[in-house]
Order: structure tokens, then sequence, then C-alpha cells
């Protein structure tokens, strides 16, 4: 279980700094830092690899991370542990790019990222840009990450078919919802939805 890579990886590191001696001579130091930057990135390792069992790609888990705390301003920090990558400040620009108004609070590697909507209107979720906009990774990777974009409103058979890129899609939305854990309901569930589509109840899973 890669919790308890993690877990091991973060005492790995402690356990050297408490070794550590007070006083210590540069090299010492250096040696120092760089047992425990191994043992750190490690655990980036082990983060990126629940990450990707639970949510998927970097950019969904920030999508959601960033829906679930609109108007909150959200450090470097935070956000590189819910990317659980170097590169995450790649995929804000992308998430920008679909059309969410993710604002940069000041400037410097220190400033934080606020998200100043809660959902995108419903014409640029339904786009076709949005769409195009969904990348790689698994067809229940792409789909949940398209919900998450267009959330609340409701996918079409022929959208959610484009996203996943396989005639099966259907059978993916059924494993979100019963291994998965999320919230998408359909025409069965509510009668708002309709006929054939779904939609990404909450931003739960």
């Amino acid at each position: 279980m890669e919790l308890a890579r993690l877990e091991k990886s973060l005492k790995d590191a402690l356990a050297i700094v408490q070794a550590a001696q007070e006083e210590l001579k540069p090299q010492e130091w250096l040696e120092t830092a760089s047992r425990v930057g191994t043992h750190l990135a490690e655990s980036r390792e082990a983060l990126a690899e629940v990450r990707q069992d639970l949510l998927g790609g970097a950019r969904t888990a920030l999508l959601l991370y960033f829906r679930n705390h609109p108007g909150e301003a959200l450090s470097p920090q935070q956000l590189e542990g819910v990317a659980a990558i170097r590169a995450w400040a790649r995929r804000i620009r992308e998430l920008r790019e679909v059309g969410w108004d993710i604002e940069t609070l000041g400037a410097g590697a220190s400033a934080p990222y606020r998200l100043n909507v809660s959902q995108l209107d419903e014409a640029v979720a339904s786009s076709e840009e949005t769409i195009e906009s969904i990348g790689g990774g698994s067809p229940a990777e792409r789909l949940i990450e398209y919900l998450l974009h267009i959330s609340p409103w409701p996918a079409s058979p022929q959208q959610l078919e484009r996203v996943a890129k396989t005639p099966t899609w259907r059978q993916e939305v059924r494993e979100l919802i019963d291994q998965g854990g999320w919230h998408i309901q359909s025409h069965d569930d509510d009668p708002d939805v309709p006929p054939g589509h779904y939609r990404l109840v909450n931003l739960e899973a």
C-alpha cells in the first residue's frame, strides 16, 4: 500500500534529521540534506501513486481541490502537495485555458492562488474546447475530469463518448459510481437529468 510507503519515507527522513549533530559542519550538512532529499522524493512518488489511484491525473486533483475551496487563498505548498508533481503550476495554467478563473494573489514563488468562481458557465462547460482539453489517461480518468469541469451541468451521451474515446463509456461511468464512489446521477436517479445524460451531483467521492 502506498500509504505505508509514504509513512516510511517520512519516518526515515525524520530519523536522519534527529540523528544529525547539533553542530553540523558544512560537509556533514550536505550529506544529511542529500539523504533527507532522497526520502522526500520517495514520499512525493508515494503521494502521486495514491492520487493516481483515487483521482487520476494531477490536473483533476487540482481542479477538485480548487472547486472544494472556492474563494480561498491556497498556498503553493498546498497545491504542490495535492498535485504531487513538480510541474503543478503548468496544470493550473491548463485549467485557466479551459476557462477557470484562477488568480495569483501577488508575485513571487510564495504567492497563493484563488479560484474566483464556483463553477463554469454552462456554455463554457459544454463547449468544444472543454471536450478537446481532456487529454490522456484512462477512459475513466478522462470522464471524471470532464464531469468535474462541467458539474453541475449534465453531459450528453455524445459528449461522454467523445471524452472517453470508447463505446463502452457507460460501463466506465458505472465503475466510477460503484468502485470510485463518485456521486454521478442519470435520469433514473433524478428526473431533472435529461434521458441518457449524466451529471456529477457534488464534488465528493
